[in-house]
């Protein structure tokens, strides 16, 4: 796979899942599915076989994408991304939502350059029948956690 170099239609985005990040160039309007199969890619090349104990999915469409429920407090949580819909008015002036392929890119989506996203596999996520869809697994170190790791090993 070429090496892709940032220009300005590429932007870089953050991909978290527990510790791991994972920083990808993505054109502007490179639809979801293409991400979801370079993030694939970038984590098999790597030689992780599993993130915090879950397995990698085998197929890209087994990645879900989120987004953060504040950009400005990323401990409240975060939210599946869902892609939004266009309305397009038909002859009689009904609306119909349409998806757009535009929506369904990182710049149809409202993301900007540098944004953070978590991922999760969702092949086998159910457990005793309870749906976990809001259950994000994301570590984000504190500048406590760091400043405590760091006077550790110093008397």
């Amino acid at each position: 796979m070429p090496a892709k170099t940032p220009s300005g239609m590429q932007w870089t985005l953050r991909f978290k899942q527990h510790k791991t990040t994972i920083l990808l160039f993505v054109q502007q309007s490179q639809s979801f599915n293409s991400i979801k199969r370079d993030l694939l890619d970038a984590i098999k090349a790597t030689g992780i076989n599993d993130i915090n104990g879950n397995a990698l999915a085998s197929d890209p469409e087994d990645i879900e994408f989120g987004v953060p429920r504040d950009k400005n407090d990323i401990s409240r949580g975060w939210v599946a991304l869902k892609i939004p819909e266009v309305e397009n008015g038909d002859t009689n002036g009904k609306g119909v939502k349409k998806g757009s392929i535009l929506n369904e890119s990182p710049l149809g989506a409202g993301l900007k350059d540098g944004a953070m996203l978590a991922f999760k596999f969702t092949k086998g996520v159910e457990e005793d029948g309870m749906d976990v869809d809001d259950e994000w697994d994301v570590i984000i170190p504190s500048y406590d956690d760091e400043a405590g790791s760091q006077s550790q090993g110093h008397v």
